[in-house]
């Protein structure tokens, strides 16, 4: 079965916007501010999910874009200093991947925390939104289960043999953070990991992080599977995730999409934790 993202989260867009009415009421507008470095296509496609998902809310929207140079470090470093003083701004990203020579641990502190709702910096208050959105995404397939599995949504996924593919600082590592965080067992594979079919079937649920073609093939997929696509790529001109979307389809008996996938969900998130930095 497909899982419609879009759908998921048309209610928590509805409370979002009543918050934005209120705020705005009180003479506040939520300001989110994106900084883009080059232009990655798969940040790109997130970057417009941010804008229309602003313009819906009535959130203010300010798109920052430096060409990579010498002098990128320099410019980045200087236009965050600026938004983390502006009091107009509450929510401050860095859109990843970031192809500049700075260190991953500078980079995730540059923001600082209150915000930094992306949930990089280590006191960051937020939860990483593709954490957030997992956990949405899966609470919504838990529902769908109800009847059969009369547990809680925790108690269930608790007892779920996850495993995540990938350890990037944008998919499986925020994730793995969040689940560890929540008491949420799961098991991690990588590209030296030799027995991804194995794991792969043994599971319950497969979140693909890579951003690469073919990671997770239909034969390593039992019918009892839910399949997340996390990891993005670009095949013939369109946004692809880690797997053939129809074999998956006709194997899986859950799978995310792309577009109307994770996408959504994770941009509801980030507005989320927008507004409860204002």
């Amino acid at each position: 079965m497909k899982i419609d993202g879009s759908q998921i989260v048309s209610g928590l867009k509805k409370e979002l916007a009543q918050k934005v009415v209120f705020l705005r009421r009180r003479n506040i507008t939520p300001h989110l501010a994106v900084i883009l470095i080059d232009n990655d296509p798969s940040s790109l496609a997130y970057i417009r999910q941010k804008e229309k998902m602003a313009s819906e809310l009535g959130v203010k929207f300010s798109n920052y874009q430096i060409a990579g140079s010498l002098n990128s470090k320099k410019e980045l470093i200087n236009l965050i200093h600026k938004l983390n003083k502006d009091k107009t701004v509450h929510g401050i990203i860095i859109q990843r991947p970031v192809p500049i020579d700075i260190s991953r641990r500078e980079l995730n502190k540059l923001v600082i925390p209150k915000k930094d709702i992306d949930g990089f910096h280590p006191k960051s208050p937020f939860t990483p939104p593709v954490a957030k959105a997992l956990l949405v995404i899966l609470e919504w397939v838990f529902k769908s289960k109800r009847a059969i599995y009369k547990k809680t949504f925790l108690s269930w996924l608790k007892k779920q043999k996850i495993l995540i593919i990938g350890r990037g600082e944008t998919g499986g590592k925020p994730i793995a953070k969040t689940f560890k965080k929540m008491g949420i067992p799961y098991s991690v594979a990588h590209s030296q990991t030799k027995n991804l079919n194995e794991l792969c079937l043994k599971a319950d649920i497969i979140i693909s992080c890579v951003g690469k073609p073919n990671i997770v093939r239909h034969n390593m997929v039992a019918n009892k599977t839910t399949v997340i696509g996390v990891g993005l790529h670009l095949e013939k001109g369109k946004l692809q995730p880690d797997y053939n979307q129809k074999k998956i389809g006709e194997k899986a008996e859950y799978y995310t999409p792309v577009p109307k996938g994770v996408g959504p969900v994770n941009v509801a998130c980030l507005f989320e934790n927008l507004l409860k930095a204002v």
